[in-house]
C-alpha cells in the first residue's frame, strides 16, 4: 500500500511540483494564506476572497464569479503543468484523452482548495456576515456552480479538439492488444525498502481514470516513442491555443471597465492576475523550455532598463494641471524662493486673516467663540467611514454648532475623503441643494466599495500595456487604477467631487465652509506638498528669528506656488484627494510636471493626522486666535487607539531577526509621530495664552479587527459605526458639548 501511494500519479505529480514549479506552488500558498486569514489579514485582502462584492452586493453573482476565477487559475494550473510535466510521464500518451486524465490525477490542490474554501467562507459569513444558513447554502452553490461550468466548457474544448493514441491508431480502448500494465514484478518484492530503488526518476504505476476509479499504467514499450511525443506536441499545442484566448478574454475585460456589470469582484481580479502569471510562464516554457528561468530573468533586466526611458515609462498624472506646458524647475533653489518671498506671505496672511474675520461674523459679536480644527488620520475606507459618521454624529448632537464652530481641516488618505464628503454635503445643504445633512444614505455612499476597480484595473490593464485614455479639461490622460479609483469615488458619492480645487475658494473666503489643506509627501525628498485653493506661503516659511543663526531646509512646498504655471488651481478636487491617499502599491505615485520628475504619495507617511499644519497655522495666527476667540478645540479622529499595547518580545527566529529593525520601525510610525507631536504642541503652549482642548475620538479597533482597506464587510461598517458610543468617545462628546456651551 506504501508503495502504491508513493508511485501513484497524483503523488508523483505533487512531488514534481514541489521539485519543479515553485512559482506554481508559491501561487497556490498564497491563496491558501489568504483563504485562512494568515496573510494580508491587516489590509483585508481576505475579506475580499471570503465575501466577495459584486454591483456593492453580496451576492449569488459574486460568489458564481468568483467561481469561474478559481476555475480559469485551475485550468491555467493544470495546463501548465501538463506543458511542464507530461514528458516525465510518457505513458499519459498511451491513454485516451491525456490532457483530461492528467487534469484528474492533478487536481489534489484544487480539490482540497474548493473544500477549504467552501468551510471557510461558510464560517466566515456566519461569524461577520451575519447571513443565514439557507443563503450560505446558496453561496456555496453559487461558487461552486461558477466553478464547475469553467471546468467543464473547458475540458469540452480539450476533448473535441485533443489527439489521442486511440484515436491514431483507429482501436478501442478496450482491446485486448492495448491492456499490457507495467511490469508488476516490483509489487512482489517484500522488502519494505525496495520502493526506493527504482531507477525511473518519475516512476508511476497507477493513475485516476476518472474520480472514483484507480487503473494500472500502461506499459508504453511497444509503441513508438516520436508518435507519443506527437501527441504530447499535438495537445500542447492546443493548451497555447487556449490560453491565448483566456488571455486575450482577460485583456479583452480591461476594455469593458467602463461599464459597471464587467466589474468583477476584487478576489477575482486577483485571481485573474495568478492565471496571468501561469499562463505567461507556460507560454515561454513551451517555446524555451529549459532556457525560461534565464528568459524571465532576461526579460526583468530589459524592462527595468527600458523602464528608466520616458517612452517606455508609464507615469500617473493628476488630471486638471497641464502636462503640456514648460516644466516647472525642481531644486533648492527654486523651493528656497518661494520659501523667502517675504511679500508674498505677508499677503497671504492678510488672506487669511480676512477669513478669520468673517469666520467670526457666524458668531454673536458679544461672546468669543471656540475655534475648531479637526485633525483626521488616514486608514482607507474605515477611517472614510469614522470620519464621515464622526462629523455627522457630533454635528447633529450639537444642532450644527460643531461644523460652524470649524475653521480648518487637515489630515490624510481616508479621513480626509470622508471629511471633504462631509464639507460638500454642508455645502451643498447651506446652498439649498440637498435637505438633511444627516441621511443615513450618505453614509453608506462613503463606506461603498473602491477596492473592485482598482483590483480589476490592477490585473486587465496596469500589467500590461496602457493604451486605454480620457480627456478631461481638454487634457488627454491615460486610465489605470489611479483613474479606477476617482472614478469609482465620484460614483459612489454621486459626482460631489467633480469640482476643481477653486470652486472651493470662494466658499472658503466667504468661511461658508472650513478650510481643507491636503499635505502628500514627495517621494524624491520626503518634502510635504500642501494644496490648498487659499494661498498659504505662511505655512511654508521657516525662516529664522533675528536671535536663532541657521540654515535651515525647505520642508514643505506650496502646490499653488509651484504649479501656477500648469493651471494648479485647475486640478480636479478628486486628483487632490487621490493625492493624500496613494497607499504604496495600491495605487499608482501621482507624477508631476516638474524637471526633474517628482512623484507624490500618501499624507501619511509624514503626518498621519496633519497635526503639524495645525500647529504651525495655530503659531501663525495666535494672536488674532488669543484676540477673536475663547480657546483652540482640537478634533481628532483617530482610526486606532492612541494608547497601544507594548508587545511582549518573545524569542524570535532568524528571520525575524533580520526584518527587526525595518519592521519595527515601519510598525511603530505612526506611534513615532504621536510622540513628536505631543511634543510639538508642549513647546507650542510655552507661548500661546489661550487655552488648546485636544479631543480624541478613537476608532475601537484594537488587533486591527477592522481592515486598512478601500473595502470594508458590514461588520467592519457595523464595527466602525458603534465605536462611537465606546466609554471614552462617549467622555469626549460629553467634553466637546460642555466647550461649546462655555
Amino acid at each position: 500500500m506504501i508503495r502504491k501511494l508513493i508511485y501513484f500519479l497524483p503523488t508523483q505529480l505533487l512531488l514534481t511540483n514541489l521539485k519543479r514549479n515553485h512559482i506554481i506552488l508559491i501561487l497556490w500558498i498564497i491563496l491558501f494564506g489568504v483563504v485562512n486569514q494568515n496573510l494580508f489579514v491587516k489590509y483585508g485582502i481576505p475579506n475580499l476572497f471570503l465575501a466577495p462584492e459584486y454591483l456593492n452586493e453580496l451576492s449569488f453573482w459574486a460568489y458564481a464569479i468568483f467561481g469561474v476565477s478559481i476555475g480559469g487559475f485551475v485550468m491555467a494550473f493544470n495546463i501548465t503543468g501538463y506543458v511542464i510535466n507530461s514528458s516525465k510521464f510518457p505513458f499519459l500518451a498511451a491513454l485516451k484523452y491525456p490532457f483530461t486524465r492528467y487534469c484528474i490525477n492533478n487536481s489534489l490542490l484544487p480539490f482540497l482548495f474548493v473544500l477549504f474554501y467552501c468551510y471557510k467562507m461558510s464560517m466566515f459569513l456566519h461569524e461577520n456576515e451575519n447571513i443565514s444558513t439557507f443563503n450560505i447554502i446558496i453561496y456555496n452553490l453559487a461558487f461552486l456552480s461558477g466553478y464547475v461550468i469553467f471546468i467543464t466548457i473547458s475540458l469540452s474544448y480539450f476533448f473535441s479538439t485533443n489527439q489521442h493514441i486511440f484515436k491514431l491508431l483507429g482501436i478501442s480502448e478496450n482491446s485486448e492488444t492495448d491492456k499490457r500494465a507495467i511490469n508488476s514484478l516490483v509489487l512482489r518484492d517484500k522488502n519494505w525498502y525496495s520502493i526506493f530503488k527504482n531507477k525511473q526518476k518519475w516512476h508511476v504505476e497507477y493513475y485516476l481514470y476518472n474520480p472514483f476509479s484507480i487503473r494500472p499504467a500502461r506499459d508504453i514499450s511497444h509503441y513508438d516513442l516520436n508518435m507519443l511525443k506527437s501527441i504530447f506536441k499535438q495537445n500542447n499545442i492546443n493548451a497555447t491555443i487556449f490560453e491565448i484566448v483566456l488571455f486575450a478574454t482577460f485583456i479583452g475585460l480591461g476594455f469593458l471597465n467602463a461599464k459597471p456589470l464587467f466589474m468583477i469582484p476584487a478576489a477575482a481580479s486577483i485571481v485573474l492576475l495568478f492565471t496571468t502569471v501561469l499562463i505567461l510562464f507556460s507560454a515561454v516554457h513551451t517555446w524555451l523550455k529549459a532556457w525560461s528561468p534565464f528568459a524571465f530573468i532576461a526579460l526583468f533586466l530589459v524592462v527595468n532598463l527600458l523602464s528608466k526611458n520616458q517612452k517606455f515609462s508609464y507615469t500617473n498624472q493628476a488630471y486638471g494641471l497641464n502636462y503640456g506646458l514648460k516644466k516647472t524647475e525642481y531644486s533648492n533653489k527654486i523651493l528656497d524662493s518661494l520659501r523667502f518671498s517675504i511679500e508674498d506671505i505677508e499677503a497671504d496672511k492678510l488672506n487669511q486673516l480676512s477669513i478669520l474675520n468673517k469666520w467670526t461674523t457666524n458668531f454673536d459679536r458679544h461672546h468669543k467663540p471656540k475655534l475648531i480644527l479637526i485633525n483626521t488620520s488616514g486608514g482607507g475606507s474605515r477611517s472614510s467611514l469614522w470620519t464621515f459618521y464622526s462629523l455627522q454624529f457630533l454635528d447633529s448632537i450639537t444642532n450644527g454648532n460643531m461644523f460652524k464652530h470649524t475653521h480648518l481641516i487637515t489630515g490624510s488618505s481616508g479621513g480626509m475623503i470622508g471629511a471633504a464628503y462631509f464639507r460638500e454635503l454642508y455645502l451643498r445643504q447651506s446652498e439649498g441643494l440637498i435637505n438633511d445633512l444627516y441621511n443615513q444614505s450618505y453614509r453608506t455612499d462613503i463606506s461603498n466599495d473602491l477596492l473592485n476597480p482598482i483590483a480589476f484595473y490592477l490585473a486587465t490593464n496596469d500589467f500590461f500595456i496602457r493604451t486605454k485614455k480620457f480627456t478631461y479639461n481638454n487634457q488627454i490622460y491615460l486610465k489605470d487604477r489611479g483613474y479606477a479609483f476617482e472614478r469609482q469615488l465620484l460614483l459612489n458619492t454621486h459626482n460631489l467631487f467633480d469640482k476643481t480645487l477653486k470652486d472651493y475658494k470662494i466658499p472658503e473666503e466667504n468661511a461658508q465652509i472650513p478650510m481643507m489643506i491636503f499635505s502628500p509627501v514627495i517621494t524624491n525628498d520626503a518634502r510635504r506638498l500642501l494644496i490648498s485653493p487659499q494661498p498659504i506661503s505662511f505655512l511654508s516659511n521657516n525662516i529664522p528669528r533675528n536671535n536663532v543663526y541657521t540654515q535651515p531646509t525647505t520642508e514643505n512646498v506650496e502646490f499653488s506656488s509651484l504649479f501656477k504655471n500648469q493651471d494648479a488651481n485647475n486640478v480636479r478636487f478628486s486628483s487632490v484627494i487621490r493625492m493624500s491617499a496613494t497607499f504604496p502599491y495600491i495605487m499608482p505615485s501621482v507624477s508631476l510636471p516638474t524637471t526633474p520628475q517628482v512623484n507624490v504619495l500618501d499624507a501619511g507617511l509624514r503626518d498621519n493626522y496633519g497635526a503639524v499644519t495645525t500647529y504651525k497655522y495655530i503659531h501663525t495666527f495666535k494672536n488674532w486666535i488669543e484676540e477673536n476667540t475663547s480657546g483652540v478645540i482640537i478634533l481628532t479622529f483617530r482610526d486606532k487607539p492612541k494608547e497601544h499595547k507594548i508587545d511582549n518580545n518573545p524569542l524570535q527566529s532568524i528571520v525575524e531577526s533580520i526584518s527587526l529593525p525595518i519592521g519595527s520601525l515601519y510598525s511603530n510610525l505612526f506611534y513615532i509621530q504621536d510622540y513628536n507631536l505631543d511634543d510639538m504642541m508642549q513647546y507650542l503652549s510655552e507661548d500661546f495664552n489661550s487655552t488648546i482642548d485636544i479631543i480624541d475620538f478613537e476608532l475601537d479597533n484594537v488587533n486591527d479587527r477592522i481592515s486598512l482597506s478601500w473595502h470594508l464587510t458590514s461588520k467592519e461598517k457595523e464595527n466602525t459605526v458603534n465605536s462611537m458610543y465606546s466609554k471614552n468617545n462617549q467622555k469626549s462628546t460629553v467634553r466637546l458639548i460642555k466647550l461649546l456651551e462655555e
